[in-house]
């Protein structure tokens, strides 16, 4: 097992990776910027260094020489990258790899690269996995323009190294082309992905997403686990996570957990790998392999009691696999959201600024993990989200009453969430009836009608009375909110005290 492990990260993929690394007995390393001084991961890690801004045109988390002259230095056996930044660039896992240092993240023993999309889509279509129409890789815009001639419209453009939906750019007809990928090859070159090769993929709109997160330890054992559905996204980014997914036919489920065993040993996997589909009108297509752990697997986590962020760490250490296939039990259900620093009603903008004050949820069977606390900063310069909050129960009722409830607990102010939307999803009918699919958030007016769906005429009341207090400070309203507040009838007035009492945990709609 490594001894000194550096995590290469921030946020909560960064405090998740401190509290792993102590778990297995390792000292914990970390690094961060000035704005995140006091974050969770940095405040728990054994040691922490803060990183300089060398180059006004790059951030400090994305200098792969600093980082790795800091891991050198601090003489680490491992640098563990979290996901994002600097996760999938083959440059630094060289550079680490030339001064004895392992990078956690998977390896093929194939010739094929796990951060290469299109020749990992290729090995999937060798294996027979049904696989979306697209192009070859190339950064000439040439061949991409045949291909977008040969398929049908939409389409997308994709970063052969990319992840986490950074570069994905819709084209609708042919004279969006020239324009995305001069904007994709933009992308790629300011989150130093590793070349500027590009790809063309058929568009599927209206399907579900799936991924089935796999494990694999140099001996060649492999175990499968249960799939996570992760349809509900924006700017395809998920924002929950179910699982089992919610009327996958069983006959299907086993036979994709048969092909995902086929397609890694036949690339031979060594560590952790998350193997993605999607699905429409019960047609599954191979869509990618990622080769980092990602804020959905938690919930396999919970579903099955094997900590996938631990194991990951093991196997790259060149531990055995710490658990069997037949083990792997599937008895509950779970689901999860993910709480962001954004607003939904001005297309998802992040809304950086101070957490003034912070309520969380808690209970039996309620799994929350932050990076916030009252008095953080959230950085306008990074991937908003600040919490992941998941609830586990026997059936997928008993998960979601359990996750309402801790959603209605869930209190920020200072900043402005999606916690409305997440609220308005749930009970959703395309929730409730297993449809959502990955452009269920894309239409403004949904997302509107969503949380609307929520309100009641007398929140309405309330917030207008809220805005009118804090705007004008009116007199005689003032006088009457004052004299209602003793009184027994539940006014308006009463309610709209209760909104501005300066620590009551009532929700901003």
């Amino acid at each position: 097992m490594f001894e000194r492990i550096l995590i290469a990260n921030r946020g909560l993929i960064q405090a998740n990776c401190v509290r792993a690394v102590k778990q297995l007995g390792a000292r914990a390393l970390t690094l961060f910027e000035e704005d995140d001084r006091d974050s969770a991961g940095v405040r728990n890690a054994d040691e922490a260094y803060r990183l300089e801004q060398r180059d006004p045109e790059v951030r400090p988390y994305l200098d792969l020489e600093q980082i790795v002259d800091l891991a050198g230095k601090l003489k680490v056996d491992a640098v563990h990258p979290g996901y994002g930044f600097l996760a999938q660039n083959a440059r630094f896992g060289h550079e680490l790899r030339k001064r004895g240092i392992h990078l956690i993240a998977p390896s093929a023993g194939s010739s094929v690269s796990l951060g290469n999309k299109a020749a990992v889509k290729e090995a999937a279509r060798q294996c027979g996995l049904p696989v979306l129409d697209g192009s070859a890789a190339v950064s000439e815009v040439g061949p991409l323009r045949e291909a977008a001639a040969r398929l049908h419209f939409p389409l997308l453009v994709k970063p052969a190294h990319g992840y986490g939906g950074i570069g994905l750019r819709t084209i609708r007809d042919a004279g969006q082309l020239e324009a995305s990928l001069e904007a994709v090859h933009a992308v790629s070159r300011n989150f130093l992905l590793n070349s500027p090769d590009l790809y063309i993929e058929q568009l599927l709109p209206g399907a579900r997403h799936l991924e089935f997160p796999v494990l694999r330890d140099q001996q060649g054992r492999t175990v499968v686990f249960p799939e996570l559905d992760c349809s509900l996204q924006r700017r395809y980014q998920k924002l929950m996570v179910e699982t089992p997914a919610w009327g996958l036919d069983p006959d299907l489920r086993a036979r994709l957990q048969s092909e995902v065993r086929v397609l890694c040993e036949r690339l031979e996997i060594q560590g952790f790998a998350s193997v993605e589909f999607l699905l429409k009108e019960g047609r599954p297509w191979f869509l990618e392999i990622n080769n980092y752990i990602q804020p959905s697997h938690t919930a396999t986590s919970l579903l099955t009691g094997v900590d996938v962020l631990k194991e990951q760490i093991r196997l790259l250490s060149g531990a055995p696999l710490g658990v069997s296939a037949s083990a792997v039990k599937c008895d509950r259900h779970v689901l999860g959201v993910y709480v962001f620093a954004e607003d939904p009603d001005n297309n998802f903008v992040p809304s950086p600024g101070h957490v003034d004050r912070l309520y969380l949820p808690f209970g039996e069977d309620i799994c929350l993990q932050t990076s916030i606390f009252s008095g953080a900063r959230v950085s306008p310069y990074y991937d908003p989200m600040v919490a992941k909050l998941l609830s586990c129960g026997t059936t997928r009722d008993e998960a979601l009453l359990k996750l309402k409830i801790a959603l209605e607990e869930f209190f920020v102010e200072g900043v402005k969430t999606n916690l409305p939307l997440l609220r308005g999803v749930l009970v959703s009918p395309e929730f409730l009836d297993g449809g959502l699919t990955t452009a269920f958030l894309n239409d403004a007016d949904t997302r509107h009608r969503i949380v609307e769906g929520i309100k009641s005429e007398r929140d309405a009341e309330v917030a207008a009375l809220v805005a009118a207090l804090a705007l004008h400070r009116d007199g005689e309203v003032l006088k009457r909110v004052g004299a209602d507040e003793g009184n027994d009838n539940p006014s308006v007035f009463s309610a709209a005290t209760r909104w501005l009492k300066p620590r009551k945990n009532r929700r901003s709609l």
